[in-house]
């Protein structure tokens, strides 16, 4: 089974950060949507977990009709959400969404196929050394819903570099990022590792892909983030 994850910048977003090399036509409203859906479809993956959903890229996606969809809103009539995209001939157990207990509005999702727990989140982002870390808090709540021993896989951007302390609590609790800390995102001129597609118990093979982090949004990777993609094995 192929799996996928990547932020995919809410319009809401664009203007958070300098996006002076793209060109002016992609930062419209919604002109970005028909290129995030055929990023999706060419990845051929059977599972998707996506970050910054909003109303009208979930519209979209429904349209295609190659997928079952999973939306969960984030609180505080934030514009955007997690969603998870499973095939159709992919049988989905249990659903269930969960909106973290500080109140930010972020939330996290999961769902079962087979016996594997797929778990879809954008952590909020944090600086480091602050007094109440709202990234620490929120992935120790998450890996609490996960339990400690089952099979499962993380699709997050989790606003956090490799050895920094969220990456360390999922570590901590027996996960392997199979996606080797690849670069995603440029922050700053600087290409850094901010999103993880992590497993365990599960045998896992990060694919190769054709996007890379640097000067995107663009019209091959219409995010800021690049899509990371794995093989793993279901029983």
């Amino acid at each position: 089974m192929k799996c996928a994850t990547f932020n995919v910048l809410a319009d809401a977003y664009i203007s958070y950060a300098n996006y002076s090399h793209v060109a002016p036509d992609l930062l419209l409203p919604n002109a970005r949507i028909s290129g995030v859906v055929q990023l999706v479809n060419d990845l051929d993956a059977d599972v998707i977990g996506l970050q910054e959903v909003d109303k009208t890229l979930l519209k979209a996606l429904d349209e295609t009709g190659n997928w079952q969809t999973f939306w969960s809103p984030k609180g505080l009539d934030k514009p955007d959400g997690c969603l998870t995209l499973v095939k159709h001939d992919v049988a989905v157990g249990d659903f269930n969404t969960h909106y973290y207990a500080d109140e930010s509005g972020h939330v996290m999702q999961s769902l079962e196929i087979g016996q594997i727990l797929f778990t879809n989140t954008h952590i909020k982002w944090a600086p480091i050394g602050g007094p109440d870390h709202a990234g620490i808090n929120q992935t120790a709540e998450l890996i609490s819903r996960l339990g400690p021993d089952r099979a499962a896989v993380i699709f997050a951007d989790c606003n956090d570099r490799p050895g920094g302390p969220v990456r360390r609590l999922i570590e901590k609790a027996g996960f392997i990022n199979a996606a080797d800390d690849e670069p995603t995102a440029t922050v700053n001129k600087e290409l850094i590792s901010l999103d993880i597609l992590a497993v365990r118990g599960i045998a896992a093979v990060q694919v190769t892909t054709p996007y890379y982090p640097a000067n995107i949004p663009n019209r091959v990777c219409p995010s800021d983030h690049i899509p990371l993609l794995v093989t793993i094995e279901v029983s």
